[in-house]
């Protein structure tokens, strides 16, 4: 059975969610190209997220990275509770398609 898509006040939300718990730390674009969304869509959500308090940021290099807010109220419990839901959805694997880590040197393509 499929979970309720909408769990978070829409489809999109609630894949972006689950995928930033799934991952732990990502940025907007890693989230866009995994999730096949608009990048501006993802940074809209994430920027929204954030306001609300259930995202923290910081900057790494030019780049943003977001996580779970650990410091909000129930945000350990939020986050076990996405990675529970995540298992109901089809985030996880599109997630195991990123390329988490740089190619060697001189390694072809």
């Amino acid at each position: 059975m499929e979970p309720p898509a909408k769990l978070f006040g829409s489809a999109t939300r609630t894949d972006i969610l689950v995928a930033v718990a799934l991952l732990e730390e990502t940025y907007a674009r890693e989230l866009a190209r995994a999730l096949e969304l608009a990048p501006l869509t993802v940074q809209r959500i994430l920027n929204d997220l954030e306001r609300e308090g259930a995202l923290v940021s910081r900057l790494v290099g030019r780049s943003r990275v977001f996580a779970i807010n650990p410091r909000m109220y129930g945000g350990i419990e939020l986050r076990e509770f996405l990675m529970k839901y995540a298992r109901k959805t089809t985030v996880q694997e599109r997630l195991a398609r990123l390329r988490r880590r740089p190619r060697r040197a001189g390694k072809d393509v």
